[in-house]
């Protein structure tokens, strides 16, 4: 699913950003990571979102592409 229509970026990519992610994951290091910055903002939200859910899912297993998508 696409999250971000200015740079075009998907939810697995936010994923990955986060899961190779060195330091505490934020939404500007996501944009970072990913070679760009926000631009009107409105995937801040979900990128925050992904954040959390990640935070929260179990690591082992390597199921965090299982997750919700519904945004």
């Amino acid at each position: 699913m696409i999250v971000c229509s200015c740079n075009v970026f998907s939810d697995s990519q936010v994923r990955s950003a986060i899961a190779s992610a060195a330091q505490r994951p934020r939404t500007s290091r996501v944009y970072s990571s990913l070679g760009c910055v926000a631009k009107c903002g409105g995937c801040a939200h979900t990128i925050k979102k992904i954040i959390a859910e990640m935070k929260t899912a179990p690591m082992s297993g390597g199921c965090a592409g299982h997750l919700s998508s519904e945004h």
